[in-house]
């Protein structure tokens, strides 16, 4: 592997598509105990997992959100894990963890995406690039973009932040080094909103509310689908209020969804 690689060449490519990253980072580690023998003496290292990594990036929205991004898609029920590369170091057993946005005024709309990598990581040779990214012209911004919903008491929304994320569990059996499969659990939704007044007074069940975050490409026309579309559907359990010396008064909700992927393995 060469000592650099410039940013020209380290093109983000998953399933196939390249992607209009901002910033990526890529690691791998592996879980080592030490075996000692019963005078103290240190043998050697023993594995006590398979090496697991983490791929994290931020890029923009300049199309549909792919829906192997999307952790609350069914694309991987096949049982497929994804694969990819970042400048030239490849992996062959991902899982898509999380993704989070926040939309404020006249602001592009980054994902920021984390997915967890299974197996070593191999180095195909030096990064490449795509000139065909340039020519994307769509881009989800905050200009245009919009949420909509049940009315939840907050005038003037100053902005909005949406996540979802989940746990998975490498299942693993003898003389492999990869898990056979990686189950999907503990699917959260989180969104908060940012605006003029507090929203309604909490009950001691939360609030009951469904927002929808509707994202529109800044250069778009009137009429035009939005880019992506991401709902909530839970309860409101958190408001807040804050204010500082020569600003005006702010309240924010908190809302959560626990979401049923429809099968525990995946």
């Amino acid at each position: 592997m060469g000592k650099f690689i410039e940013y020209e060449k380290a093109l983000l490519e998953i399933e196939g598509h390249s992607i209009f990253a901002e910033s990526a980072q890529l690691g791998a580690e592996v879980p080592l105990t030490p075996i000692k023998s019963v005078t103290g003496g240190l043998m050697r290292y023993a594995p006590d997992g398979p090496v697991k990594g983490t791929l994290q990036f931020t890029h923009y929205l300049t199309g549909d959100l792919h829906d192997f991004l999307n952790p609350l898609t069914a694309v991987e029920w096949t049982g497929e894990p994804l694969s990819g590369n970042l400048g030239g170091m490849s992996f062959k057993s991902g899982y898509i963890r999380g993704l989070e946005f926040s939309v404020s005024p006249f602001e592009p709309i980054a994902v920021r995406s984390s997915i967890d990598l299974y197996g070593e990581l191999e180095f195909l040779g030096s990064g490449k690039s795509d000139v065909d990214m340039r020519n994307r012209r769509a881009l989800a911004h905050g200009a245009k973009s919009y949420l909509a919903g049940d009315e939840l008491g907050i005038n003037q929304k100053l902005s909005f932040s949406y996540s979802v994320n989940c746990s998975r569990n490498p299942e693993t059996v003898i003389g492999s080094g990869l898990p056979f499969r990686v189950t999907k659990e503990n699917v959260r939704i989180n969104m908060n909103v940012q605006g003029e007044n507090l929203g309604h007074v909490l009950k001691e069940t939360g609030n009951a509310a469904t927002m929808t975050a509707h994202l529109y490409d800044v250069y778009g026309n009137p009429g035009d689908s939005p880019l992506a579309t991401f709902s909530c559907t839970g309860q409101v359990f958190s408001q807040n209020l804050s204010v500082a010396d020569r600003n005006y008064m702010v309240g924010s909700i908190s809302m959560s969804q626990d979401y049923s992927t429809g099968r525990a393995v995946i």
